[in-house]
């Protein structure tokens, strides 16, 4: 595991050439690509290290440990992202800790979502809705059909919320082929959500730490690197 903040950091800038060696060779050296650090099963120390190494964006998978994390390191001290499957039961939670909900796989997550926040009057988590862009049955998020994904958003949309993007996960030891391809189809939903519906999707957040220049090359607004950044995660 990591144990200093300088090595984050040399790995964060080492993470950011490719990114940005990634941009030029798709000829958008002018698009703009966030890193988020994702700190599942690192301590809160370590996700303090990642802030000091000059990290903005925080991602975790589990409700709970996130929670925990973030009272540790007080709410502003980045930008806190749930980037997990998550449960009816810590939507609540979810809400009051972290800033952005990534993972939003089921119309019952954003109704409540919804149900927490508006009709509460309380301040909405940004939203993000999870697809399924590999098809495989260990994944969670919505299956990437057009007319499904259409009804989605409205529904969303008329339960009061904004959905700001789409994230996806690539296929579990897929191809380079079969990995840009899962990233492509996230690509071209959003694009054609945007140009037949008028939806406004700016993100895609897609790509961890061995797909994610491929997810650059496809259009990626945000990476998720764990690993990378990191070393090997924590044993529970």
């Amino acid at each position: 595991m990591i144990t200093s903040v300088e090595a984050i950091k040399s790995n964060l800038h080492t993470a950011i050439d490719q990114v940005g060696s990634a941009l030029d060779s798709c000829g958008e050296p002018d698009r703009a690509v966030s890193i988020m650090a994702v700190t599942k099963t690192h301590p809160a120390e370590v996700a303090a290290m990642a802030v000091k190494a000059g990290v903005t964006l925080l991602g975790e998978n589990r409700v709970s440990e996130g929670g925990r994390k973030i009272k540790a390191l007080g709410k502003d001290a980045a930008e806190f992202h749930m980037i997990g499957p998550i449960h009816t039961g810590e939507v609540r939670q979810a809400v009051r800790d972290f800033h952005w909900i990534d993972s939003v796989g089921r119309l019952k997550i954003a109704k409540e979502i919804a149900r927490r926040t508006i009709l509460k009057g309380e301040e909405q988590p940004g939203i993000l809705i999870e697809v399924n862009t590999s098809g495989e049955e260990s994944k969670h998020g919505f299956n990437p059909d057009y007319p499904l994904l259409r009804d989605v958003l409205g529904e969303i949309g008329e339960l009061g919320l904004r959905v700001s993007g789409m994230m996806t996960v690539g296929p579990l030891g897929g191809s380079e082929q079969d990995t840009s391809e899962a990233f492509a189809l996230l690509r071209n939903l959003k694009d054609r959500l945007e140009r037949d519906c008028g939806y406004d999707l700016p993100e895609l957040s897609m790509g961890m730490s061995d797909d994610f220049v491929l997810a650059v090359a496809e259009g990626a607004t945000t990476i998720r690197l764990g690993r990378y950044l990191f070393g090997p995660r924590q044993s529970r």
